[in-house]
């Protein structure tokens, strides 16, 4: 059983070496998702393109975590803490105090109630389901990616926190690609100033996983992420314009005697995210929100021992929308929403991802 493997794994490898000199050389396709493109196939025909795919789709969810674990670290968003006494009031009391036809008092500080400790631990929890829905003549790889990543951290100061975090993931996806795997790493976050936040991570992932329902192998992954992300409020309306600077990358060592693999990918993300925050009660509040974020691949780079490599940039368009949740003073739980691939002709992408975050 296992020789009859190996035989129909070569004679896969022998007809795609044959199949054109392109396959030893590096092409440049404006879109990554063309797996069924002549030009885009390799000596492992479909598989490493959704691989590709896959670790982008990593990368972005950890930087998006990372940078929300760090906002909420720091008390950044719709649980901000109001001025002593306003907390509680609607926002029709509000009005009632600011037409000039009332008298407000303002309490003495000895009758004020004594300030919460100030909580310098953040535990946190976020997953994400991402389906990809592929265009690909001949070939059916359409399948989910299955992400979790949990963390915590500790403010070193009011402005500096540093954590570490874990994740784990599983691809199953069409045609026999599929890959799982658990990796950890540190994060930190920085309040650069009033209303800028700067947030660093690292992490390394170890995978099993097959390219084909013949080509299995195992895998070690790096991805190193920056954010800078602002926060602005007007009132109860927040806009939030980010920038990402994301690099991952994978070496496959493939079974069976096949050549090696290595998968690079890099990219800058701008976003803009636009909330406004309602409150529920004394202690709760919401946050509807909707953004976009723009991906550039520029480096997007698959290395075949003994067979060259494919270099595919491209840039691809998100759009995102959620609910925040602030559930009294040291806890949130967001619920996202997100369309991807608009910039692509063969791949569509729709994710649903929720977090919950504790401080302590």
């Amino acid at each position: 059983m296992i020789g009859s493997r190996y035989l129909i794994a070569g004679a896969f490898l022998a007809a795609n070496i044959a199949a054109g000199d392109a396959r030893a050389q590096s092409v440049n396709n404006p879109n990554l998702a063309n797996c069924g493109n002549s030009t885009r196939l390799d000596i492992f025909g479909y598989g490493d393109c959704v691989r590709n795919d896959i670790n982008r789709e990593i990368q972005i969810h950890t930087f998006d975590a990372v940078a929300r674990a760090v906002a909420n670290s720091f008390g950044i968003g719709p649980t901000g803490v109001e001025p002593a006494g306003l907390s509680t009031l609607t926002p029709a009391e509000f009005g009632q105090r600011l037409d000039g036809g009332s008298t407000v008092i303002v309490s003495p500080t000895a009758d004020a109630a004594p300030a919460a400790v100030t909580a310098r631990w953040n535990l946190w929890g976020d997953a994400k389901y991402t389906w990809n829905d592929y265009d690909i003549p001949f070939f059916d790889v359409d399948g989910g990616l299955w992400n979790g990543i949990a963390g915590i951290d500790y403010k070193i100061t009011d402005r500096l926190t540093l954590g570490i975090l874990g994740s784990y993931e599983r691809a199953d996806l069409g045609e026999g690609i599929e890959s799982s795997g658990w990796g950890v790493g540190p994060y930190l976050g920085f309040v650069l100033t009033d209303n800028i936040v700067f947030s660093a991570s690292m992490l390394g992932t170890w995978l099993d996983g097959s390219q084909s329902p013949f080509i299995d192998y195992d895998s070690e992954r790096l991805q190193a992420a920056a954010s800078l992300n602002g926060y602005w409020y007007f009132s109860m309306l927040r806009l939030t314009p980010g920038l990402s600077l994301s690099w991952s990358k994978e070496w496959l060592d493939t079974e069976g005697g096949l050549p090696d693999q290595t998968i690079e990918t890099a990219m800058l993300t701008p976003s803009l995210q636009l909330g406004n925050t309602f409150r529920l009660g004394a202690t709760a509040t919401i946050e509807p929100w909707a953004g976009a974020a723009f991906d550039y691949v520029f480096i997007n780079d698959t290395e075949i021992d003994g067979f060259g490599g494919i270099e595919d940039s491209y840039s691809d368009l998100r759009l995102q929308a959620g609910f925040n949740f602030g559930l009294g003073s040291h806890a949130q739980l967001a619920i996202i929403g997100e369309l991807g691939g608009l910039l692509q002709d063969d791949l569509d992408t729709y994710a649903v991802e929720a977090n919950l975050a504790i401080q302590f």
